[in-house]
Formats: structure tokens, sequence, C-alpha cells
């Protein structure tokens, strides 16, 4: 058992505090300390003179070398600032992806630090969000699965959306504060459109992801006539929370996608447009 994140900082704050003597410890904390020290407990925590405390702090230091434990670790840094205090970069609060994005375009080149590149199709780029130049751009569309973005060239597009950032929006909590950033960076002026499966838990994503203001799905007449055969109804089944959420929502651009989903219990995932070449109109 190592020490995490919130047991360094909990004896970071300890040690700064000089006239504390008393560590109030529970979990991992306290499983640590009893693992590795012979130290008095009194029910409410760990007792300390002042040079048991003192000690304590040099045999910590002793078991993590360069970690100042009165300091503790540095706040928003990434894996590699943080390895150089600690042997698990992990405990860094940038994460790798905080600040990255998978990108490709959309019958527009890319424009990166003033040069412009044509990406083969298929191909995509990782991009800081810093990097990228949304001059070129009217719309952001956001796809759900990576297959899916990484085939982009494959989508059976209808709308005029032609000058696109195409981005994947991530699996993860990590992937998520990326896309988050690259939202907040937008101008005004670009249109955000979601491009998710069509199951009560894609709309939620559409409905509750910054900026959206459309999706791309099929016709109704196709969702209604053509995507049923198709539709999981496990997957349907297991959405009760989002269906409970999206049932909610009035008067939004694509009501029409919302009723039929609930009304057919739907549950499509984006693969299937891919494979049947299915036409996408975006409502907003």
């Amino acid at each position: 058992m190592e020490l995490g994140k919130s047991e360094i900082t909990v004896l970071s704050r300890f040690f700064r505090d000089e006239s504390k003597l008393l560590l109030s410890s529970k979990g991992k904390l306290k499983q640590w300390l009893e693992q590795h020290f012979d130290l008095y407990h009194n029910g409410k925590g760990f007792v300390f003179d002042a040079a048991s405390k003192e000690q304590l702090r040099s045999e910590i230091e002793l078991s993590y070398p360069r970690l100042n434990m009165r300091a503790g670790l540095p706040s928003e840094q990434d894996r590699i600032a943080i390895s150089q205090y600690i042997n698990n970069e992990k405990l860094a609060d940038i994460k790798p992806s905080d600040h990255y994005v998978l990108v490709k375009s959309h019958n527009t080149p890319l424009i990166i630090a003033g040069d412009t590149f044509h990406l083969p199709q298929g191909t995509s780029l990782r991009l800081a969000v810093d990097d990228i130049d949304f001059s070129q751009f009217d719309s952001l569309i956001i796809v759900e699965n990576l297959d899916v973005f990484d085939m982009w060239h494959k989508v059976n597009l209808q709308h005029n959306l032609s000058s696109s950032l195409i981005v994947y929006r991530g699996h993860d909590h990590a992937t998520a504060k990326g896309i988050k950033l690259l939202l907040a960076s937008l101008p005004n002026n670009i249109a955000v459109i979601m491009f998710a499966d069509l199951d009560p838990k894609g709309l939620e994503i559409a409905l509750t992801t910054e900026r959206v203001i459309g999706v791309l799905a099929p016709s109704i007449d196709d969702i209604n006539k053509l995507l049923p055969a198709y539709s999981q109804s496990a997957v349907f089944l297991r959405q009760h929370s989002s269906v409970t959420y999206i049932a909610q929502r009035q008067n939004i651009a694509w009501q029409g996608v919302l009723e039929c989903v609930l009304k057919q219990k739907l549950a499509v995932m984006q693969q299937v447009f891919v494979a049947l070449n299915m036409p996408l109109i975006c409502y907003k």
C-alpha cells in the first residue's frame, strides 16, 4: 500500500501546523501508518508530542526522499512534473487528456501553428486545445464512439456542415475534461452538434453537453421504419435514469427524434448508421 494524493495532503497539513499533535486519520491513511509505524491511537487519532511528530515526518521522508512532507505535492502539475517528487506520476492533478483532444476535419484543412494540413481519410490528430485554429470552421461535431470517429469519411452526412471540426468525445472523465476545455475555448459563432448513439443515454449526452444546439440522426421516417430491427432492448432497459431525464425535456430542436426513441424504446448504435450508409440530418 502506498500513499495517495489525499493521504499526502492530510499529512502535509498536519506537519505544517506545529501546534497540532493529534493526527485524525481513517481508512487508507490509518492503515498505512499502522502498517509502517508503531504509533499510539486514542480512538480519535494518532497522538504525538513535538519530538515524535518530527520523527514521523523524517521517517516518512526516508520512504519518499524527493517529497517534502511539509510542502506536500504541488498542485496543477502534470505527470512529468510530479515524477520529480514521487514514484507515482498518476497522482498529478493534470491528466494527459485534460488539455488535449482527438480531432479531424470535414472538407476543411486543419491549420496548426500557421501550417495547413490536409489529413488523409481515416487519419486524426491529437492536439493541444490551445493549438487549434478555429477560424476556418463554422461548426464542431462531437462523435461519441471512437470507431465511428475513425471512419468519419464513411458517414453519410446530408446536412450542409461543410466546414466542421470533428472531435472524439471520449469515454471517461479524463477525456471529458479536454472536451470541456475545447468547448470553453470555442468562438461564439461556431455551432456545436452532437453525433451520439440513438438511445436515451446518447440524447442525454446531447442535452447535458455545453454549447450543443443540435444532433445528427436519421430522418424520422428512417428511425420509425428501419431502426427498430437494429435496436438493443437490453441497452434501453439499462438506461432507465436517462429515460427519466429526457422524458422531462420539452420543445427542443430534436423533439421528434427524442419522442421516437421513447415511443419505440430504441437503443441503436452509431455503427448501424455507418453500416447502412444511412443519410443523417442535423436537427437544430
